[in-house]
């Protein structure tokens, strides 16, 4: 299930942002030869437009990329980000400051969640990062579940950190609550829940965090988890 995916109601209860480019990247003209495909480097891939920027500006993106790319990186969000920022006319120091501090935020999330992380996960786990959790929050949720399962630990870790819940009550709730039966629709309840109390003030979310966890076995759902319902993705800095 891809980020995208995961993420498409992000203006229903986050700030709206201005759409990423499209869901798939490429690195152009690479100084050295790429990686064996990945799990966070095989999918489809389009190439970097560097016409929307100056040429030393798309100059030095292409180096960031192809570094990213080296060390084993997904490169999508990198370009993503530099194509979001030329899309909001941002300055071009700006664009590069975002998409250097975004590739080391990867590169210590692939080093927290592991190598064999995928792009997704190594993309959440950066933007938890840079939203202020620690190496101890990711290894809790990596601790929770296997590859390619912790997107929506992550993604409902990171949000409900935004809204004024610790971080050491938010890892908690979230490394309990990612061990539960159909543990995904539990996650976004508590995702819901923190949203609508943090209106109220941090205070408020955090009591009903807690009250949440404390009757979660009687809030896991009788019948399979949804596919529709989505983590909102909380909006990027």
């Amino acid at each position: 299930m891809s980020m995208v995916a995961l993420w498409v109601m992000v203006a229903q209860l986050s700030t709206a942002s201005v759409p990423v480019a499209a869901d798939t990247i490429v690195v152009a003209n690479a100084r050295k030869p790429q990686p064996a495909p990945t799990a966070v480097t095989t999918r489809d891939q389009v190439p970097f437009d560097a016409g929307r920027f100056d040429s030393l500006t798309a100059n030095a993106l292409r180096l960031l990329f192809d570094d990213a790319a080296e060390m084993g990186l997904p490169v999508r969000p990198l370009i993503n980000r530099a194509l979001e920022g030329a899309a909001r006319r941002t300055a071009s120091d700006r664009i590069l400051k975002v998409v250097r501090e975004h590739a080391i935020a990867l590169q210590r999330a692939k080093r927290t969640l592991g190598a064999q992380s995928t792009e997704d996960e190594l993309e959440a786990g950066a933007i938890a990062l840079r939203a202020g959790l620690d190496d101890r929050a990711l290894e809790t949720v990596r601790a929770s579940r296997p590859v390619g399962q912790a997107v929506v630990p992550l993604v409902v870790l990171t949000d409900i950190v935004r809204r004024g819940v610790p971080v050491s009550n938010a890892r908690d709730a979230v490394n309990q609550l990612a061990r539960t039966p159909r543990s995904d629709d539990i996650l976004l309840g508590l995702q819901a829940l923190v949203a609508k109390n943090a209106q109220r003030g941090p205070g408020m979310a955090v009591d009903a965090l807690n009250r949440y966890v404390k009757g979660a076995g009687s809030l896991a759902p009788s019948s399979p988890a949804t596919t529709d319902r989505k983590p909102v993705r909380p909006p990027d800095t």
